[in-house]
């Protein structure tokens, strides 16, 4: 039986379990109610169901956005603004291990774009890794703005949706903009509180302030570094764990919630947000039509930048590509490159 004290905050909020408003949900409605209960998921499902011991209904609608109703005796539990995901999305198994002939693909892919590039995989499903460049130093443009993301959830948490802060947070999660991330740097306490999430997620090569030399790498992955200057720099493997953080953490993994400071609603509502970041113009990216994603872009005059979680029906994979050109960069051959790798992922 579901606690006394369990049903009354959920009533009180007039929310199910899962989901809450706002946040991502992996196939499932949970909700402390009993007896006749009715379901609407968006246009999508409309259900009556017996529930003897609280409900847990599963949910097989497209990925998307969806207003959530649990209706019992009377009463009605609204979750508005969901982002579903697939049962299959709900699997977050650590880097295990290095995939040789993997890489090795990557790797002609990344050597043949003109340019540089690095090129990052990790398939949650299994744990299995692949790269190319993928610890050489790149200007980070807005991928670092994911250390801002964590921190201001764990900031502006339980609810950050609901929070003073959530305006200037949905805007640079979804249109990545600089007005509303540095108001959320200033609340914060400055770039130092960004740079020790960065740290603490494991995003030990990525910085958000301070000038440094881009040389030759003592990373194991770095075939080809980037000579140049830049403040504010990151790798294709931090971008990954960055995003690994926080999909992790909005499943509960302890180790994840530690690094990050966040709940699980919390990290749910962040990949909500990345969910629906706009697909247009400079934001559209560099993978194409990839399906479901949750993820961030990046970009300047010299780069091209993707990191995402990629939600395929078979499970989640993470994808990050970046691009750079010390002149101007090609949005066309970063986005071709884009798409060459989605290829290799899915037949993989």
């Amino acid at each position: 039986m579901i606690a006394a004290a369990v049903l009354a905050v959920a009533l009180a909020v007039a929310e199910p379990v899962v989901p809450k408003s706002d946040e991502a949900f992996f196939g499932r409605v949970v909700a402390p109610v009993s007896g006749r209960v009715e379901i609407d998921v968006g246009r999508c499902v409309h259900a009556e169901v017996a529930a003897s011991a609280g409900l847990s209904y599963p949910v097989r609608c497209p990925p998307a956005r969806y207003d959530v109703r649990v209706r019992v005796e009377g009463r009605t539990l609204v979750a508005r603004r969901a982002w579903l995901l697939p049962q299959s999305a709900g699997q977050a198994i650590p880097e295990r291990r290095r995939d040789g002939r993997l890489a090795a693909r990557l790797g002609a892919l990344g050597r043949a774009y003109p340019g540089w590039a690095a090129i990052w995989l990790h398939d949650l499903r299994t744990g299995r890794t692949a790269g190319w460049n993928s610890d050489a130093s790149f200007p980070a443009a807005s991928i670092v703005k994911l250390g801002v993301l964590i921190a201001a959830l764990d900031r502006f948490g339980p609810r950050p949706e609901r929070s003073s802060a959530w305006a200037d947070i949905r805007a640079m999660a979804t249109w990545s903009a600089n007005d509303a991330t540095n108001r959320l740097v200033a609340r914060l306490g400055g770039p130092g509180v960004i740079q020790a999430v960065l740290h603490r997620v494991g995003a030990t090569a990525s910085t958000y302030t301070g000038d440094y030399r881009l040389g030759t790498s003592v990373a194991a992955d770095a075939p080809r570094p980037l000579p140049i200057l830049t403040y504010r720099r990151t790798t294709a493997h931090d971008a990954g764990r960055m995003l690994y953080a926080i999909h992790a953490a909005a499943l509960g993994q302890p180790d994840a919630a530690r690094r990050t400071g966040l709940s699980r609603h919390e990290a749910r509502v962040g990949l909500a947000l990345l969910l629906s970041a706009a697909r247009t113009g400079d934001n559209a990216g560099l993978l194409g039509p990839a399906g479901p994603a949750a993820r961030k872009e990046g970009w300047t005059t010299n780069v091209r930048h993707t990191a995402a979680i990629v939600y395929q029906p078979t499970g989640p994979v993470i994808v990050v590509v970046l691009t750079f050109r010390p002149d101007e960069v090609s949005l066309g051959a970063s986005r071709a490159l884009g798409r060459r790798v989605v290829g290799v992922v899915r037949s993989v």
